[in-house]
């Protein structure tokens, strides 16, 4: 048995002290995460004086951002012939082009801070596994081909092309620029090389609310912090704060990781550390190898909220495991886990300004594409709180809010049986019970608080 839940080695203890009393400060932030450390250390980096304050309710990494897959790709909102129809030719074109900006953004942060992460550049390949998923995957290519996107970008595999651990799938797309990492440790180095600029990180200091004013006043149970701009970079976490943007939807998902797997099976994997195999569908099984030859599997399972007694669902993601290639047949998974996510109602993220308070910031709402969308728009909001930001304001992400979402005890019932509908359409054929309960003892998984 490893000695942590998910394949990433992170503190289990606050080691930076909480808020006390009453500071003044230039930026507030909110949240101990990408986004939040991606944008202390962008203001710092474009004003070495400023006066950075991070808060953060528990420590450094130990939300979302610790406890995701480490996919870095591209695509942001929904698939390109949607967007096209939704949003139009520009608009579709220009989210496209910003996911890649965001994952170039990310690949050049690490190199320019010797960032240490196991980053592996490499793609992402989405296979189809039936005729239907071949079929939209056809169009998907047609639509990139439409808007002009360069061919690296979104390439169209054909079956005898794809490598031998897509096994019996139809098509691919490969998507780029991509990579692989470590999201816990790219959490703890942002936090290190702003704090070696002057950021303040305090952990253990939940935020309760947030007085606005001529200087907004952000409160905890031990101090206080005056700023000039806040930031909340809470993502799943805002609902408990009145601050927090609207139409955001908090979705917990899962994951889990195997044993070490033997030289036969890695030999059978080979090429999955550089570009992970994503299949299909909403809530569809996706696959990587981390850098000490484990395999890490998500999807398959989904519930609404960010807090509550979610547990993984081991069974699923182990029949996931084994269906993905045969040299797995024998395989168990070491631990499970599960986490937030923010989605919205159109599938386009949240970035920007309070509508009633200018110097009140926030990023959310990536619908399950964060890893490289979080830290970028971090860097954004960084930029436009430096007023060194000249790109456009016009991007429908860009807003105050998300579409407002119906919410309610009926509303509620009907989104969780359509959350569980998605796990149940995601499931590899046969009992994932079955599967699970033939594959010795029960992984160890953590339900997050």
């Amino acid at each position: 048995m490893n000695s942590h839940l998910t394949p990433w080695a992170t503190s289990q203890e606050a080691t930076r002290p909480r808020l006390r009393g009453r500071r003044r400060c230039d930026v507030a932030v909110v949240g101990a995460g990408l986004t939040g450390l991606s944008t202390a250390l962008e203001l710092l980096t474009l004003n070495p004086e400023s006066r950075v304050v991070v808060l953060e309710a528990d420590r450094v990494a130990a939300g979302a951002s610790g406890r995701g897959t480490g996919l870095l790709g591209p695509r942001i909102g929904p698939p390109l012939q949607v967007a096209r129809r939704r949003f139009g030719d520009d608009v579709a074109r220009a989210a496209h082009l910003w996911s890649v900006a965001a994952v170039r953004h990310v690949l050049d942060l690490v190199e320019r801070h010797q960032l240490a992460c196991d980053l592996t550049p490499g793609g992402q390949l989405v296979v189809a596994r039936d005729e239907r998923a071949a079929e939209h995957q056809y169009q998907e290519r047609q639509a990139a081909l439409m808007l002009g996107l360069p061919p690296e970008y979104v390439e169209f595999v054909e079956r005898d092309q794809l490598p031998p651990y897509a096994g019996r799938s139809l098509s691919g797309l490969r998507y780029g620029p991509a990579a692989t990492l470590d999201p816990a440790a790219l959490t703890e180095q942002l936090a290190r090389a702003g704090e070696r600029l002057g950021l303040v990180v305090h952990e253990n200091s939940q935020v309760r609310r947030i007085r606005r004013g001529l200087l907004n006043t952000v409160v905890t149970d031990g101090g206080e912090l005056v700023a000039d701009h806040v930031v909340l970079a809470v993502n799943a976490y805002g609902g408990a704060l009145a601050a927090a943007p609207s139409g955001v939807l908090p979705v917990r998902v899962q994951a889990g990781v195997t044993h070490k797997l033997s030289e036969e099976q890695l030999a059978e994997l080979a090429g999955l550390d550089a570009e992970p195999l994503i299949e299909h569908g909403e809530v569809a099984p996706y696959f990587r190898l981390t850098p000490d030859g484990r395999l890490v599997v998500g999807g398959g399972a989904l519930e609404r909220g960010a807090h509550g007694c979610f547990a993984p669902h081991p069974g699923r993601l182990l029949a996931a495991a084994r269906a993905f290639s045969p040299a797995l047949a024998d395989i168990s998974l070491d631990a499970a886990w599960a986490g937030p996510i923010a989605v919205t109602r159109d599938g386009l993220p949240v970035l920007g300004e309070h509508r009633g308070d200018p110097w009140l910031h926030h990023a959310t709402g990536c619908n399950g594409h964060g890893l490289a969308l979080s830290v970028y728009h971090g860097s954004v909001l960084a930029r436009r709180i430096a007023g060194a930001d000249t790109g456009p304001s016009d991007l429908p992400w860009l807003r105050a809010s998300a579409p407002w979402l119906p919410r309610g005890r009926v509303t509620d019932r009907v989104l969780d049986r359509y959350l569980e509908h998605l796990a149940t359409a995601a499931a590899p054929s046969g009992s994932a019970q079955a599967a699970a309960e033939a594959g010795g003892p029960a992984p160890r998984t953590e339900i997050p608080s």
